[in-house]
């Protein structure tokens, strides 16, 4: 799953958004110019605009990767003896599961820093920002779906 979150604003006709990764607005009648969002690590800086993007990015790359060894795991359960059938379906199941915390807290809290920005605007939530909450739904499914394999 990739999960990316723009937060969208217009000013005279043109929509600026704002993502985990990049900003973008448009340059009058030449199309777009993005450039990418960088966020140094700094020390006492939490609950800015950075420290939540950095969480965010963590959270959700965390999800990806946990995503696909949990379904590794699964396909290893179908393909092996009963012993390590079990070892492997369990793991799936809490690793499925752990995806899912990861995936709410990085949908979260990137939501929050894309639109809460530092220029104190209130942004309009983009549509990766919905299509992440479908993921979360789709992924709090497949999580259930997990748990009812024996």
């Amino acid at each position: 799953m990739n999960y990316t979150f723009r937060s969208k604003y217009a000013t005279a006709g043109f929509e600026t958004t704002i993502g985990l990764w990049r900003a973008c607005s448009p340059i009058t009648n030449l199309g777009q110019q993005c450039v990418s969002v960088e966020c140094p690590p700094s020390e006492g800086d939490t609950g800015s605009f950075c420290s939540k993007i950095l969480a965010a990015r963590a959270f959700v790359t965390l999800a990806c990767i946990i995503s696909g060894i949990s379904t590794s795991l699964l396909f290893i359960s179908v393909a092996t003896s009963d012993n390590a059938k079990q070892i492997s379906l369990m793991a799936a199941k809490g690793l499925a599961f752990a995806c899912l915390v990861m995936g709410i807290i990085g949908v979260a809290v990137g939501i929050n820093g894309t639109t809460e920005t530092a220029l104190e605007t209130k942004l309009d939530w983009g549509a990766s920002a919905i299509i992440g909450i479908i993921a979360i739904v789709l992924n709090l499914c497949g999580a259930i779906a997990t748990v009812l394999i024996k």
